[in-house]
């Protein structure tokens, strides 16, 4: 037989397997009745968790050089506990009260409100309610999906009316789109272990149902859950404590301490404590690859300017959206937000040079935390004792000795787009006052003017936001996602996008989701990271 017969062949029957494994296991039609089961079976899987959840909000405007722009917003922190039909709330209870339209229906955190936001109709999704028309296949990331039209028999508010992928192995659904109302959502769901798919991120907008020419949304929100791991994590850890009585020891040469470090240890272990209590809150994030890129921005302002404290300071982040830095005395936090926003390296460190200066004038946390009476029970509702705050004085002593260590460090000849973004923040601070203001550490901006770093943008450059070219802050999810299971962040790796015009910048605007979904491997239960529009 000819050689080009036989590549012919072979490259025919090379490809047989790939189209049949690629043909769902049953007709299309024949899984409703399996995608209902699931979802009525999510409802009751998921009362074994309690996630952290978070909404931030953005109310827009019409905007002539930007095309809409935030003009107010909103924020919500809070723990679900759907077994118990309870949450814990955190920082403004009266934020459905204030929330606009829908929003003040359908995300309300109670297990009837906020469902609609991570479940199709948790009540009423069936075959009696709802038609459901397969459409076609297609991927989302790694997963074939079955794509299926669903419309609601009945015309009520409160169907569900859009789309839903079904990931076609087990026909669970990981991904729902439309409508109630004027309330839209776009709600993902991530594989969080062997066939076990759970919300993770929600994109919601609503438009102005009187104003159907209007292009724009009236109201954008991202919500993200994490922490699905929080009660199984602290008991696996106790359980699987153990102890070599050989090595159990202080292997410390000398066994006695000087009254200088015995106060040292005495602060770290006070830091200790609120790192620790915080990372059961769901506060603080996993160490991961993100600190270790903070810690080396740190790492480089204190080299070039031969800084040695001890205890060592070291970096931690927040999974939180709100642009904060906390110093824990020898610790530093910054917020996943933070992260997001900032344009550059050189900004991060100009942050990051304020905190060390706190650190390296001995401004230290309160030593009572020393005391593991004040935070036995990790509860949201301890978080009022969390005010890392500076007293005016102390923030103009690291003002001060900030801007020496960074016109020391190798940042020092990129400080406009530092001065550029603090700039930005105080431009747009009296639009978005959750976003910007801080939680437990220092905003950068208060009352309408910067606090933080003065200096850097009293010699930036001018502000022009409608210059496409001038990006001074970026859109929030550009740098940082989150692992819904453990609450880890990992870096964003999409391109940098190119930008046409000043409409393209969404300098710290809310942006749609589109995580990259995977199938987890048998026996492994380990989130994949979710986050942003740019991680595609």
């Amino acid at each position: 037989m000819p050689l080009r017969p036989v590549l012919v062949v072979l490259l025919a029957l090379s490809f047989v397997p790939l189209l049949a494994s690629s043909k769902p296991k049953s007709l299309p039609n024949q899984s409703i009745d399996q995608i209902v089961a699931n979802e009525r079976a999510l409802a009751n899987t998921i009362r074994n968790y309690s996630p952290m959840v978070e909404t931030y909000l953005q109310r827009m405007q019409p905007d002539n050089a930007l095309g809409f722009i935030p003009s107010e917003d909103h924020y919500f922190l809070g723990r679900v506990q759907f077994q118990q039909n309870k949450e814990e709330f955190f920082l403004d209870k009266r934020l459905v009260e204030r929330m606009a339209g829908s929003f003040t229906k359908f995300y309300s955190m109670s297990p009837v409100g906020f469902a609609s936001m991570i479940f199709v109709d948790r009540t009423g999704f069936d075959r009696k309610n709802y038609n459901l028309r397969y459409m076609r296949s297609e991927f989302l990331g790694e997963i074939r999906c079955l794509l299926f039209e669903v419309s609601p028999k009945k015309e009520r508010p409160d169907r569900f009316r859009g789309a839903i992928w079904v990931e076609d192995e087990s026909y669970s659904i990981v991904r729902f789109n439309g409508s109630y109302g004027t309330f839209h959502i776009d709600s993902w769901r991530l594989n969080l272990g062997p066939g076990v798919w759970l919300p993770s991120v929600v994109y919601s907008e609503e438009f102005d149902s009187t104003k159907p020419q209007t292009r724009g949304p009236r109201l954008k929100a991202q919500t993200r859950l994490w922490g699905y791991n929080y009660a199984s994590s602290h008991s696996s850890e106790f359980s699987e404590i153990t102890v070599d009585p050989d090595t159990a020891k202080d292997t410390a040469g000398n066994p006695d301490k000087s009254p200088l470090d015995i106060q040292r240890s005495w602060q770290r272990r006070a830091e200790d404590n609120v790192i620790i209590k915080l990372e059961e809150l769901g506060l603080i994030a996993p160490e991961g690859e993100v600190d270790k890129v903070v810690q080396t921005v740190v790492t480089n302002l204190e080299v070039t300017n031969k800084i040695v404290l001890d205890p060592e300071v070291r970096c931690r982040t927040m999974p939180t959206t709100p642009i904060e830095v906390a110093t824990i005395g020898h610790t530093i936090l910054v917020s996943r937000g933070l992260l997001d926003a900032l344009p550059n390296e050189a900004a991060l460190a100009a942050v990051m040079s304020h905190a060390l200066a706190h650190a390296a004038l001995g401004h230290d946390l309160d030593s009572s935390f020393a005391f593991n009476d004040r935070l036995v029970v990790p509860s949201l509702k301890q978080l009022p004792l969390f005010d890392f705050k500076h007293t005016p004085e102390q923030e103009a002593e690291a003002d001060a000795l900030g801007m020496k260590i960074l016109s020391n460090s190798p940042y020092k000849d990129n400080l406009a787009e530092p001065g550029l973004f603090l700039k930005a923040l105080v431009k747009f601070a009296h639009k978005v006052p959750s976003l910007v203001r801080a939680n437990l550490g220092e905003s950068l901006v208060s009352e309408n003017h910067i606090s933080y770093m003065s200096a850097l943008a009293e010699s930036a450059p001018s502000l022009e936001l409608d210059n496409p070219k001038q990006i001074v802050a970026l859109p929030l999810g550009s740098r940082v996602k989150i692992d819904p299971w453990a609450g880890e962040l990992k870096f964003v790796k999409a391109s940098p996008p190119h930008i046409y015009s000043a409409k393209d910048k969404l300098a710290l605007e809310v942006t749609p989701f589109s995580p990259y979904l995977v199938r987890q491997e048998h026996g492994k239960i380990h989130a994949p990271t979710a986050d942003s529009a740019q991680d595609r």
